[in-house]
């Protein structure tokens, strides 16, 4: 797909807090997972108290996609870092509820 996701250093955003952020926007497919994957994990090695996902942006999520989004649950919750997904778009609720995955975006 065209307008891949490509998660830059700029996406991802250190609060005063500790907490650490990764914004979404377009279609987040195998492209872009990779990339969104090194991001998580440059994230966690800051040991942030938390890490949010902004995925307002995403017009589109295929499983590739939902499965890096899995992958960091996964890293924060090894690491014991908060995490949720913030605003998440019609696509994402969509595919969360088809597979059945909607405890991926209940706030922690």
């Amino acid at each position: 797909m065209s307008g891949d996701v490509e998660p830059s250093m700029g996406d991802v955003l250190y609060a005063y807090d500790g907490a650490a952020a990764i914004a979404l926007q377009g279609e987040f497919d195998m492209t872009g997972a990779e990339r969104f994957r090194s991001c998580v994990n440059e994230a966690l090695e800051t040991h942030p108290r938390s890490l949010t996902v902004d995925a307002y942006g995403l017009t589109f999520i295929d499983s590739s996609g939902l499965k890096a989004l899995l992958h960091a649950r996964a890293a924060a919750t090894d690491a014991g870092v908060a995490f949720r997904v913030s605003e998440p778009s019609p696509w994402l609720r969509r595919i969360a509820e088809i597979t059945g995955l909607e405890d991926l975006l209940t706030d922690e």
